[in-house]
């Protein structure tokens, strides 16, 4: 590609992205999910700053999963939705209680490719501007070796701001899973072919306030070739998108 053809696609890509993520926040701030809420549980107590002051609040965690497919695991509540070969996340369902510091962990079996947008291969309103791969701290992330994001924000016009963004890199196990010739050492039959045995481990850290109900997606264009590739899993609720919901 071109520098004029990269730089026209990364503008488009900007520009569909940002009305996919607006139809995005209307359609998830009135849908109901189809899956039951993950509630993320109390693991203790931690200090962060909140409006200037160290303050000790709760400490909470959850985990999800990006898989290759809708077949992997329990997607969708073991409905697996009308698209069981789309790319998904485990659970579009998240609920953390107010006040707390929220710890994600995010359990990575897909692959990845380049980013229609280098803006999101950085790390973004966590605890420290950091996230953790495999237990190595990163503020960033190469965007030509993202598998998908966690990108938590406000639904516009709610009044309620958060913006949270992590990239969850590429899992490289996924090239040697072809189903003609997997490598059975690292890959396991699951959904519709084979995939990692051993996921890529991001967690990230982030303050919520009061309840509230808040949008995330994945800004990765995995959606095929619709729409700047952001069509089909990525402007569908349930699969790379879903709410987080502070009660």
């Amino acid at each position: 590609m071109t520098r004029t053809r990269a730089v026209l696609a990364s503008l488009v890509s900007i520009v569909v992205g940002g009305a996919v993520i607006a139809v995005a926040g209307f359609v998830l701030a009135t849908a109901s999910g189809p899956q039951e809420a993950l509630v993320a549980q109390k693991v203790g107590t931690s200090t962060v700053v909140v409006d200037g002051t160290m303050t000790t609040v709760d400490h909470e965690k959850l985990t999800i999963s990006a898989y290759p497919d809708a077949l992997f695991g329990d997607v969708l509540g073991g409905e697996k939705g009308a698209h069981p070969d789309w790319v998904a996340y485990s659970n579009n369902n998240l609920v953390v209680h107010r006040n707390s510091l929220v710890t994600i962990t995010v359990q990575q079996y897909d692959g990845g490719e380049v980013l229609n947008n280098s803006y999101f291969g950085n790390v973004v309103g966590t605890i420290d501007g950091t996230a953790k791969v495999d237990g190595r701290t990163i503020t960033q992330w190469s965007p030509e070796h993202v598998g998908h994001t966690f990108t938590l924000r406000g639904i516009p016009g709610s009044g309620r701001d958060i913006f949270v963004s992590v990239p969850i890199p590429a899992n490289d196990e996924v090239d040697l899973c072809d189903p003609a010739e997997p490598n059975s050492e690292i890959c396991a039959p699951q959904g519709a072919g084979y995939y990692p045995k051993k996921a890529v481990e991001v967690t990230f850290s982030f303050y919520v306030g009061g309840p509230g109900v808040y949008q995330w997606n994945c800004e990765y264009p995995c959606g095929g070739t619709r729409i700047g590739q952001f069509g089909n899993a990525m402007s569908t609720w349930g699969y790379m998108s879903g709410t987080l919901t502070v009660k």
